[in-house]
């Protein structure tokens, strides 16, 4: 606890600003991490120690796998993870506020990983210049994690309403339009920080069968009832991802923290089309247990 707290500060007064991790074998090297709270985060408990069990499913993801979308990828965390452990995929990282775009760029080349940027936001419809809006507080990164095309900022009433905000502009691109080309396995992380139905509302994709989601949603997401209802009526079955099994569910498991009422204990879910007895396998080989 002493360590972390005096690492902590050295990162913040930058004192260190790099950190090597062991990837699957591979050395990466993530610099800057004073500049957002998930580096930070890594950096004192572990290269695995955020969402570690939503890293667990995309790294040991089973099935063939020719293409992984990361939607709202942040500073690139998960697009590291796919591109090693799922060499064969296809990976895309999905980041469309400028400064985290060019530290995404600036990790892919001087670790030489090998998957693709596209600085877009993802919506509904394509080719439409948009407001984005991100966090200026103090304790805010420097490359914000919680940047969103709906405003939950300071005056929205939503869940960061207690945070200044600035905005800038972006460009869109719809969830089809994105992956036109792709006809393959897909499977298609989104964070988009309350877009989620906006997204996937209006894509083809859903009528397929070779297309799995991880989607956040919190226990606060107003919509998070019809965007569960969405999957289900496009014959998805949902599973709640935790540290000790991939839980099946009838309605969104968002369970709130036992320190926090306006924050998630485990907020990403899994959709598939796959058949029960092959998630119940998976769950018990790589978590080791099935709920």
């Amino acid at each position: 606890m002493i360590f972390a707290r005096l690492y902590r500060v050295l990162i913040d007064y930058k004192l260190i600003r790099k950190k090597k991790f062991i990837v699957n074998g591979k050395t990466v090297i993530f610099h800057s991490i004073y500049k957002n709270n998930l580096l930070k985060g890594i950096s004192i408990s572990g290269f695995e120690s955020h969402e570690n069990e939503v890293i667990n499913l995309v790294k040991n993801y089973s099935w063939d796998l020719e293409y992984f979308y990361d939607i709202g990828s942040n500073v690139g965390h998960y697009s590291v993870i796919a591109s090693i452990y799922q060499e064969q995929t296809n990976v895309v990282a999905v980041e469309p506020f400028e400064l985290n775009a060019e530290y995404i760029m600036k990790l892919k080349d001087q670790n030489n990983l090998d998957f693709k940027l596209v600085q877009r936001a993802v919506d509904s419809i394509s080719d439409e210049e948009k407001t984005f809006y991100f966090p200026v507080s103090k304790k805010s990164s420097k490359l914000p994690g919680t940047g969103t095309l709906i405003n939950t900022f300071k005056g929205s009433g939503g869940v960061y309403d207690s945070l200044p905000f600035k905005t800038s502009k972006v460009q869109t691109i719809s969830l089809d339009d994105l992956t036109k080309d792709c006809d393959g396995n897909m499977l298609i992380k989104i964070d988009c920080e309350g877009n989620e139905l906006n997204i996937l509302n209006s894509s083809l994709l859903l009528a397929r069968n070779n297309v799995d989601f991880i989607v956040e949603m919190m226990i606060n997401d107003n919509d998070k009832n019809e965007l569960f209802s969405l999957m289900e009526e496009n014959d998805y079955n949902g599973f709640l991802i935790t540290n000790a099994g991939l839980v099946s569910e009838s309605r969104p498991l968002t369970l709130p923290k036992p320190d926090r009422n306006n924050r998630t204990l485990w907020r990403n879910h899994f959709f598939t089309k796959k058949s029960i007895s092959e998630i119940k396998k998976f769950s018990i080989e790589h978590y080791g247990y099935w709920i």
